[in-house]
């Protein structure tokens, strides 16, 4: 065991530090050691989450609970080993290997342990087969969190953006309603990840449905903390013991932005490569700058669409009502809303918007540049 994982770890004949497993949440699970596991799906304040566990990593500790990996990155590297998987071809030299240290850190723990990542979620039978046959140590929890469709699409989309995909969002939703017109597969793999129901039979072969949680994401205007609430209380941690103030929150493009960032896509070549773009445009310029411009409009279904997908949300929300799945929060929460802010005026921002945003992106990359290399930031 590397010096890095054994930090993490305590052996298994030591007893865990003191735990309250079941006041906040189930009742205390058998003495099998116990792992949640956290699969999707994205854009459901996954992130939020995460953070919230990373930065809280040493009181998860005191707390007889083990948040494995020495970066926040860890969690995507375990998912992209267990699937063969990366983004556009890339090669991650941290991949291979990482979900084996997932394992054995798990098996090493003597208390609870989560694993949380939302690129779990499209695994296929047989991965999901070889993750749950690595876990048959542990008594494994499905997690999945659930967000209302109609507001998902348009979130998803933009984060396709961000990871370099080149798609129109009406070529987007003509994907979501007709996979077999969708020449970069984003359709096939968005209801890989968000059909819930789908999801769920894949990953829930051999799982006690009362060890499958569906988490609701509230709906707009909600209880911004009560999603963490939720989550804290399956996994049987008391959600107030743990400081949430720092959380990153995975703020939406607006509609100028992200058609900014669609042109920006077209434009570039194979010469950005992957880290490059990962660094500079995705998590810089579009996580840190232009989600901070708060001044564009909202990304809306087009009205002639809104009600198809309103109606295949609903079908989504039948089929977890007639599971057997232990449901965290409501239902209602996924049920389409009756209010205008989901469907709009199809339009494409004007032209003097987007230039508003292609100059701040332009001297946001600048000064990111300089500050490189004056070494005001690390490389």
């Amino acid at each position: 065991m590397s010096e890095d994982l054994a930090q993490y770890v305590v052996p298994a004949t030591e007893p865990a530090p003191d735990q309250d497993q079941g006041t906040f949440g189930l009742p205390a699970p058998s003495s099998r050691s116990v792992v949640y596991f956290h699969i999707g799906a994205p854009k459901t304040g996954t992130t939020f989450l995460q953070r919230i566990m990373f930065q809280n990593r040493a009181e998860l500790l005191e707390a007889g609970v083990l948040y494995p990996g020495e970066s926040f990155g860890a969690h995507v590297q375990a998912a992209f080993d267990l699937r063969a998987a990366g983004f556009h071809g890339y090669k991650d030299p941290n991949v291979p290997g990482a979900w084996g240290r997932f394992v054995a850190a798990a098996k090493t723990w003597a208390g609870p342990v989560i694993f949380s990542q939302e690129l779990f979620s499209p695994a296929s039978p047989s991965q999901v087969d070889r993750a749950l046959d690595d876990l048959d140590f542990a008594e494994v929890h499905l997690i999945y969190t659930a967000r209302e469709l109609t507001r998902q699409i348009p979130a998803a989309w933009q984060e396709d953006l961000k990871n370099r995909f080149t798609v129109s969002f009406d070529e987007f939703l003509t994907a979501l309603r007709d996979p077999s017109r969708d020449p970069q597969g984003l359709g096939r793999m968005f209801w890989r990840m968000q059909d819930a129901v789908e999801v769920l039979e894949r990953w829930s072969r051999g799982v006690p449905p009362e060890r499958v949680h569906i988490v609701t994401v509230p709906q707009t205007g909600g209880d911004p903390d009560l999603l963490w609430r939720r989550f804290a209380g399956v996994v049987g941690l008391d959600p107030y013991a743990f400081d949430i103030s720092d959380a990153f929150q995975n703020t939406s493009l607006g509609a100028a932005e992200a058609r900014f960032l669609h042109r920006l896509n077209l434009a570039l070549d194979n010469e950005v490569g992957w880290p490059l773009y990962n660094e500079m445009v995705k998590h810089h310029l579009a996580q840190e700058v232009l989600v901070r411009r708060g001044s564009s409009a909202r990304i809306r279904l087009p009205a002639d669409q809104a009600e198809w997908f309103a109606r295949r949300g609903t079908e989504l929300v039948e089929g977890l009502r007639t599971s057997r799945f232990h449901i965290v929060g409501s239902l209602d929460d996924l049920m389409p809303p009756d209010d205008d802010d989901v469907a709009g005026d199809p339009a494409e921002p004007p032209l003097e918007a987007e230039l508003d945003v292609a100059i701040e992106a332009v001297a946001a990359l600048l000064l990111r540049i300089s500050r490189l290399r004056r070494g005001v930031i690390p490389r």
